[in-house]
């Protein structure tokens, strides 16, 4: 029974970093979306990849949590 408690301990831990740490794609975060369409018809929207857990707190305090795994500029073709 002490084993199972032990195994029930280590699962649920790995479970609760794993959500924590998940990556997640947010578009436009504190900042201006889109550029203007260029000659192409494209427009850049500003994104970042953070973990789970910071874009909970951002969305709970309505601070901006600096973290995140990466960034970069999606192109979007542009519809009017």
């Amino acid at each position: 029974m002490k084993h199972l408690k032990v195994i029930l301990i280590v699962v649920a831990t790995a479970l609760l970093i794993t959500f924590v740490v998940w990556p997640v794609k947010k578009q436009c975060p504190n900042g201006p979306c889109t550029t203007a369409p260029d000659a192409q018809g494209l427009v850049r929207t500003y994104y970042e990849v953070q973990p789970l857990g910071a874009v909970v707190i951002e969305d709970v305090t309505g601070q901006h949590v600096a973290v995140a795994y990466s960034s970069g500029y999606d192109n979007k073709k542009y519809r009017q």
